[in-house]
């Protein structure tokens, strides 16, 4: 985790775009910057960088709020901004490319304009950024609740969470919506 500082004019954005959130359709993600604006005031300051989650501005939660009020309270800001983040430090490699590397202002590769996070990165955060919730599935006696798992003991890896790694179509767990890959099963 980190505490950042900045100062800015108030009528001037941070400089960077988020992603994630809560929703109650889609994935529920931590905040997390996509891409941070060359020259703008997180790119200046350089410690906020593409892939970090952000835990709070300015004292206020940004865990469990959806991505529009995310965005709303950064924009809120005025001149003084304390961002608390944790730095997610396993960066995906970049893609070799024939044009010249883009740096960023502390000349580090510039990440790709769509970056964004493997499902992996989320298995790495700390258990109070995990969402959980009870899914109740019912199935008939002879059928499948439709999806499979990954993990469990490994001779060379010891012990790693179940994961689900795929859904089949047609099944309890595919018409129910709210299971996902990558999704970790804590207990049945």
């Amino acid at each position: 985790e980190k505490v950042v500082s900045v100062r800015k004019d108030p009528s001037e954005s941070l400089g960077m775009t988020v992603a994630g959130g809560a929703s109650h359709r889609e994935w529920d993600l931590p905040i997390y910057v996509i891409s941070v604006e060359p020259g703008g005031v997180i790119s200046r300051d350089g410690r906020i960088k593409t892939g970090d989650i952000l835990l709070n501005v300015n004292g206020i939660e940004l865990t469990e709020v959806s991505r529009s009020e995310a965005v709303a309270l950064l924009k809120s800001t005025s001149s003084s901004v304390v961002l608390k983040a944790l730095e997610v430090k396993e960066r995906e490699p970049q893609e070799a490319c024939s044009s010249p590397a883009a740096l960023d202002s502390n000349h580090n590769m510039a990440p790709a304009r769509d970056w964004s996070p493997s499902w992996v990165m989320w298995l790495e955060l700390p258990r109070y950024l995990y969402n959980c919730k009870d899914v109740i599935l019912r199935r008939n006696t002879a059928g499948s609740l439709g999806f499979c798992i990954v993990g469990g003991y490994e001779e060379y890896n010891g012990n790693k969470p179940f994961f689900i790694k795929s859904i089949v179509e047609g099944t309890p767990a595919y018409k129910d919506g709210r299971i996902r890959c990558g999704d970790i099963l804590l207990a049945v």
